[in-house]
């Protein structure tokens, strides 16, 4: 099988056990691997096969820094069981958090870089014990700075919940735990300025390199000034690490002003427009799409975060954009749905009803005709400029609408109809 056919799972008995089993590899090797993701009491199994089901665990592997290794980052082991006479566990057993040396099958395909799959055919042994390889802690410890700046610099925080040592208590031997903390205002020493700006601080421990954040007490609340080192993944915008802790309390009267001033629920005003309402991580509101005209009202919400809802002001200035040229907007809009409904000939068939007693009517539109026909509903803005916009169809497809994606200012994709 090659890599970019897709594997097959027994789905309602979809395939048999055979052509299952004939995606993994005849040649069995041996890996070991920590379960994290286990079949027990109270979880279902996939559908049976016969008087068997096909049973799986996820494993992880936080001692190596090898995605596309043998065993990559994470994968699944899957057997075939039959349920016990007194119902579960489903044999072998396995338990999250133990390590687990096992004989396998690897599968022919691999659904993506640094996930795999094997089929397994012995437990060799059962909660293996690795802490005393030094090497993998050296590993670990590469993968997570791997993820950070080299560079460190110095931020004033307030964090929004406390740090204690009963948050540490159970971290994992073979990896570097952390714990998260966010804030929403920070200064930033390079700069000197107090800014609203929402964030998380990660702090490492162990019992080796991060030993003293287990004794570590911050409270909420209070200014802190600390060293840290950014992330550099993109799933972690301003996300940071904590390098060190400078100072504890420090007297920062500006910055804790501009906490309080970021909390404070209110109303979110849009130049030209009625105030909106803000709360639960979204400015709401209606506008009039044609100010002279009373039925062309659109629903709009713009998204924030709800520990800082002045970060409204993002989504707000895409927002601004649309209102800028309501007509270029439309016209792009509207194009992307005219050309996902059109045939080949550039041709719209619609079903019509007039919901009374008459038969759905097949009407056939050009572009154009069927474009002066639709309308805007809502706007949906996050605050990197993506969202959607739901169109009305003037019930050309019976009451159905449609939905167009924002992937960027000016950038659309449709999405189907809806409804």
């Amino acid at each position: 099988m090659s890599d970019k056919e897709e594997p097959k799972f027994i789905r309602d008995n979809t395939i048999t056990k055979e052509e299952f089993l004939s995606q993994f590899e005849d040649e069995t090797i041996e890996i070991t691997v920590q379960a994290r993701y286990c079949w027990k009491k109270g979880s279902s199994p996939f559908p049976r096969f016969g008087k068997e089901s096909l049973a799986s665990f996820n494993y992880g592997v936080p001692w190596l820094n090898d995605p596309e290794g043998v065993v990559g980052e994470h994968g699944d082991v899957f057997w075939f069981t039959k349920k016990s006479l007194f119902g579960y566990p489903y044999k072998p057993e396995f338990k999250e958090g133990k390590i687990y040396r096992l004989r396998v099958r690897p599968s022919s395909f691999r659904a993506w870089a640094s996930y795999r799959y094997f089929y397994l055919e012995e437990v060799l042994e059962k909660e293996v014990d690795l802490r005393g390889d030094s090497s993998l802690y050296t590993n670990a410890l590469e993968d997570y700075y791997k993820n950070y700046e080299t560079k460190t610099q110095e931020i004033s925080v307030i964090l929004r919940k406390d740090v204690d040592y009963s948050d540490m208590a159970s971290g994992r031997p073979y990896g570097i735990s952390h714990i998260a903390r966010s804030f929403i205002v920070a200064r930033y020493a390079d700069s000197g300025k107090a800014s609203m700006t929402s964030g998380i601080l990660e702090i490492p421990y162990d019992n080796k390199n991060f030993s003293s954040n287990l004794k570590l007490k911050l409270k909420a609340g209070k200014v802190i000034r600390i060293l840290v080192r950014k992330s550099i993944s993109d799933d972690s915008d301003n996300t940071y690490m904590l390098e060190k802790v400078l100072a504890t309390d420090v007297k920062d009267d500006e910055l804790k002003k501009l906490q309080e001033y970021a909390l404070t629920p209110t109303k979110w005003h849009i130049e030209g427009e009625d105030d909106f309402d803000i709360k639960d991580g979204e400015a709401t509101g209606i506008i009039l799409w044609d100010p002279e005209d009373s039925n062309t009202e659109v629903g709009v919400s713009l998204e924030c975060d709800p520990d800082n809802m002045r970060t409204a002001i993002l989504a707000t200035e895409h927002f601004m954009k649309i209102l800028g040229d309501k007509k270029a907007f439309e016209e792009a809009v509207y194009a992307v749905v005219a050309d996902d409904t059109a045939d080949d000939d550039g041709m719209i068939r619609t079903w019509e009803a007039d919901w009374g007693d008459k038969e759905e009517e097949e009407t056939i539109l050009t572009k154009d005709a069927f474009k002066k026909r639709l309308g805007i509903i809502s706007i949906m803005l996050s605050s990197d400029g993506s969202g959607s916009v739901l169109v009305s169809l003037d019930e050309m497809f019976t009451d159905h609408a449609y939905n167009v994606d924002i992937i960027a200012d000016g950038v659309y994709e449709a999405h189907g109809l809806i409804g």
